[in-house]
């Protein structure tokens, strides 16, 4: 049977003194079932129209949803976790996870589920027997927004280049574990907003789905590339000493360098700046060229051949870095184009002295 679709023209209304409305149709009413008081969203488009969808349609897409995963003694751990963290961000509400036919979940399962539950915000186990456990996730959809996770993960990068460079720079071997720490919740953050994407694209509510996914990776692979960088010195401590008495202050500006850019991403985010957009990707790579400049002033300090492998791996996680960058640079100027509807103003007015 095919859709019932309704198409009406109807004359806006004048109500008291500043409040305009229309009725809708009854046939629409009848067919959704809503009745006085019923909430409905309202969401204005960035092309000027209105969607009205009533909240008992959103809670069906979903909210409630629920998945049953079977496990066996023999199913692995890795693939257990991987499935309940699919699970997670495909926004199910709901995961069972049992063994139906052994009737019995093993200690090394449970310990894989509950470390999972750690990084998973909102979830929680709420009924565990010896053969099922059944995870819930608590989280308002409503409480979150995209450019705040998003903003979110680029505080922790921040936090996390910044540990790394005074690390380096006062030989401190403390801050280091500060940046596994800021990973953890980086780890958290990023399965949050992937959730939140896929939920706000099941709802139709949001643009560029591929381009918000895609630029929430390239801020997680910053975060993990951070991570190796430190965890190079934690190996090799002394290597250290070599980072930091050939390059100094030129980490702080490394630091300024890629802070600036972050910042940048997140204003047009925001606001859509084309040329503003467009300035973070030129930053962006210039900064793999500052890395090259860097790694060539190390070079005539190393003491051995395997100093100078392990300093290499060093920069190539800091060109990492700003490989990602780029590429979030330049999915964010996507974004901002796509916002541009008909027309794209790129002029420059010129300057009269």
């Amino acid at each position: 049977m095919s859709e019932s679709k309704i198409v009406e023209t109807r004359k806006v209304q004048k109500f008291g003194k500043s409040t305009l409305m229309i009725s809708l149709p009854s046939e629409y009413v009848k067919m959704i079932g809503l009745k006085p008081a019923d909430l409905v969203r309202l969401e204005v488009k960035d092309n000027g129209s209105l969607l009205i969808i009533p909240e008992r349609i959103l809670e069906k897409k979903y909210k409630g949803k629920e998945i049953r995963i079977n496990i066996s003694k023999n199913t692995s751990e890795d693939i257990l976790m991987r499935a309940i963290y699919a699970s997670y961000i495909a926004c199910y509400d709901r995961i069972i996870v049992e063994n139906i036919e052994e009737k019995n979940i093993s200690p090394h399962h449970m310990h894989a589920v509950r470390s999972l539950i750690r990084m998973l915000i909102g979830s929680e186990i709420v009924e565990q027997t010896s053969d099922r456990v059944v995870i819930q996730i608590f989280i308002d959809t409503e409480r979150y927004n995209i450019d705040g996770l998003i903003a979110r993960m680029i505080s922790a990068i921040k936090n996390m280049l910044h540990f790394l460079v005074i690390s380096i720079k006062n030989l401190d071997y403390e801050h280091l574990k500060e940046i596994a720490e800021l990973e953890f919740e980086m780890d958290r953050i990023h399965a949050l907003a992937i959730r939140y994407v896929y939920a706000l694209n099941l709802l139709g509510t949001i643009p560029f789905v591929t381009e918000y996914r895609t630029l929430i990776k390239s801020l997680e692979d910053i975060g993990d590339a951070l991570t190796q960088a430190s965890q190079i010195f934690t190996e090799t401590p002394e290597l250290m000493h070599v980072v930091r008495d050939s390059l100094g202050d030129r980490l702080d500006e490394l630091e300024l360098h890629i802070v600036y850019v972050m910042d940048i991403v997140l204003q047009v985010l925001s606001k859509g700046d084309l040329r503003v957009a467009s300035r973070a990707v030129d930053l962006a790579i210039e900064s793999t060229k500052f890395i090259h400049r860097m790694e060539m002033e190390v070079i005539p300090k190393y003491r051995s051949l395997d100093e100078y492998l392990r300093a290499k791996t060093f920069f190539e996680r800091l060109l990492l870095i700003c490989y990602n960058l780029q590429a979030a640079s330049e999915l964010a100027f996507d974004i901002a184009m796509g916002k541009h509807y008909g027309i794209v103003d790129l002029t420059i007015k010129e300057i009269v002295s």
